[in-house]
């Protein structure tokens, strides 16, 4: 009987919980003189598991940047313009995930996923737009 209590209470949390499938990303120099860093985006994978954005999002910092992450249910629409580009391990393990995986065994890499970022501030849009398309990304403006 204990048993299936505790069956039907865990059932009854996982069922309320949502999961964090996106990353939600701030940063502003700490300098005034390179105000074009300052920048409000989300990030989101697609044809990935559940989870594999854990790798990239997380509170770490350089000295020149402050840079907060907050893991997300998904990103807001009101977005500026959106950049879509092919996910890989490069761009999964970047230098921002740092050591702090835990032990867990990093995802595979579906050839079909995508990394999808949306922008809503940045010091230089223009800018974003071209290093999205130099480096293979789409841009896409809202619609």
């Amino acid at each position: 009987m204990r048993a299936a209590v505790s069956i039907l209470l865990l059932g009854c949390l996982s069922a309320g919980q949502v999961w964090a499938e996106a990353c939600y990303v701030t940063s502003s120099a700490s300098s005034e003189a390179i105000a074009e860093v300052e920048q409000e985006l989300c990030y989101e994978f697609t044809g990935m598991d559940e989870g594999a954005i854990d790798w990239s999002c997380s509170n770490e910092s350089t000295d020149m940047i402050r840079r907060e992450q907050q893991k997300v249910a998904s990103c807001a629409a009101d977005k500026i313009g959106s950049c879509e580009a092919a996910l890989t391990q490069a761009t999964l393990a970047n230098y921002r995930a740092g050591d702090d995986d835990q032990g867990k065994p990093r995802p595979a890499v579906p050839n079909d996923a995508k990394v999808i970022t949306h922008y809503y501030r940045a010091g230089d849009l223009r800018q974003v737009r071209i290093d999205c398309e130099s480096s293979g990304g789409t841009w896409r403006d809202p619609q």
